[in-house]
């Protein structure tokens, strides 16, 4: 096993990793799941472009005759690659006590401020980031206000 497959090996790990928690272990993390809110995707070009040069990096392998191992590997990285552009979708989860918005978890009572822009991005400035959750539709957007208001 080269440098390359372990490497290769680790980002298919991480994002694996990160779909399976966001999929599967966030939902039962701190507690119940009041409301679930599906967000717009972002950079879906940039993802699909990175998708196309695994795929190109996994051809010119192929042809020069490249090792197995690192075949495998890239072609794992290319199935979770599409994965991620086709059928992931990123999303807010909005708990009892705070809320969940990719891997990091903001508590109501640290949230500073809130504004709402113009094309529909709601901006929560918490204590230790600001959170920027680009909303889909603009029911889901009353829905988190609801929820803000329910736990002021």
């Amino acid at each position: 096993m080269t440098v390359t497959d372990i490497i290769l090996l680790l980002i298919v790990i991480a994002y694996s990793g990160y779909y399976l928690f966001d999929g599967l272990i966030q939902p039962f993390l701190g507690g119940k799941t009041v409301l679930t809110v599906r967000l717009r995707r972002r950079n879906y070009a940039d993802q699909l472009i990175f998708a196309g040069i695994v795929v190109i990096i996994f051809i010119n392998n192929r042809v020069h005759g490249g090792g197995g191992l690192t075949d495998l590997f890239l072609l794992l990285l290319t199935m979770v690659l599409l994965y991620g552009v086709i059928f992931y979708a990123p999303k807010a989860r909005f708990k009892e006590k705070g809320f969940y918005y990719g891997l990091s978890y903001n508590a109501y009572a640290g949230i500073k401020k809130m504004k709402l822009s113009k094309d529909g991005v709601l901006v929560i400035e918490c204590e230790k980031r600001r959170v920027l959750l680009f909303v889909r539709q603009e029911e889901d957007l009353e829905k988190i206000l609801k929820m803000f208001v329910a736990h002021e």
